[in-house]
């Protein structure tokens, strides 16, 4: 009997223990999915909210959106600006997390968002017209996805840098040199094709070395190659460097009736005119450019681009402050319907009365 009572108790005391056991596991359970939903919407609720209870509260019901900026390499203009924009992101919108990508630039750029491999990039403006109409570099295969979500970020100047005593007085001059064109997958790439075709040449007809712009320009000083491309807005740090080298350079120009032909055929240029006291020339050097583009894939949704589109441009100040190509970003210039704009940017513009948003 007394047996019979001792089984009794442990069984009734091991039934006690189990039913704590199991009370501390549901509560454990309940604090720390409230802590783990807290801390992770805590932190995008704030940037979106200013960190209101409310605001941190009605995020959290809320999915998080994940969004990607294809760029360039270090050392651009590229990085910075897409970095500008994901820290405006996740200070002024809920639940945002963006990842700032380093890829081959330009080029690259519209295949991306074209595939939504990135769902925002950076490009030239006639590379992002190319990849939407398959034309150009992209005859083999369009890009109908890709949308403009903003213009009007500084255009990247063409600068051709031969030494003062060269031969290479025009552009015709270039044929049979050895040029460095930039870095492979560069904007300039695209360009120069254009351009060399209104002095009736092509790329097989020089001798192209791919390299960094600063190379580039370093090969011209040491004499390595006769011409360097840089296309960049100005100024320019890779001609800053010859300037600054000691040795005498002069710059390319278009003439007016070779400049006016070439915007005629490719309208999505423009024409740029460098002013003396900004590389110490001995005139204004006549050239052109291509204007950088912000452009998005056409499926991302209405109601984010326009927050983020929103966040940008009530947020110019932060903008400028990344590098100064981001400067000249405004509502003056930032409609741009070369490509279709999104709806979701095209709604902000509308709303903030920018030029053109009709």
């Amino acid at each position: 009997m007394l047996k019979k009572s001792i089984l009794c108790s442990i069984s009734n005391t091991l039934m006690f223990l189990f039913l704590l056991f199991l009370v501390g596991a549901c509560g454990d359970s309940g604090v720390g999915g409230a802590g783990g939903a807290g801390g992770a919407t805590g932190s995008g609720g704030s940037a979106g909210s200013g960190g209101s209870q409310q605001s941190q509260g009605s995020a959290a019901s809320e999915k998080t959106q994940y969004i990607s900026i294809a760029t360039a390499s270090l050392g651009g203009s590229y990085y910075p600006i897409g970095v500008g924009m994901a820290e405006v992101f996740a200070a002024n919108i809920g639940n945002i997390d963006t990842t700032v990508e380093v890829t081959g630039g330009a080029t690259e750029n519209p295949k991306l968002v074209g595939t939504r491999d990135s769902d925002i990039g950076i490009t030239n403006a006639n590379l992002a017209y190319a990849a939407y109409h398959g034309s150009g570099i992209f005859s083999e295969k369009a890009y109908p996805d890709v949308r403009m979500m903003f213009g009007g970020v500084a255009p990247g100047t063409i600068h051709i840098v031969v030494k003062a005593d060269s031969n290479i007085l025009t552009y015709s001059d270039l044929v049979g040199r050895k040029v460095a064109v930039g870095p492979q997958g560069g904007g300039g790439l695209s360009l120069l094709p254009d351009l060399f075709g209104i002095y009736n040449f092509t790329m097989a007809d020089i001798r192209p070395s791919y390299m960094s712009y600063d190379e580039g320009v370093q090969a011209v000083i040491d004499g390595h190659v006769e011409a360097a491309l840089v296309q960049a807005p100005h100024p320019a740090p890779a001609i800053k460097n010859i300037q600054g080298s000691g040795v005498n350079f002069r710059l390319l120009e278009l003439d007016a009736a070779d400049r006016e032909a070439f915007l005629a055929e490719y309208p999505y240029y423009n024409e740029v005119d460098l002013p003396a006291d900004i590389y110490g020339t001995d005139n204004d050097i006549h050239t052109i450019g291509s204007s950088n583009v912000v452009i998005i894939n056409a499926n991302v949704d209405e109601e984010l681009v326009y927050q983020m589109t929103r966040a940008i441009f009530e947020n110019l100040t932060e903008i400028y402050a990344v590098h100064p190509s981001a400067a000249s970003i405004s509502l003056a210039t930032a409609v741009n319907e070369m490509i279709p704009m999104h709806p979701g940017a095209m709604r902000y513009f509308k709303e903030a009365g920018a030029a053109g948003a009709v």
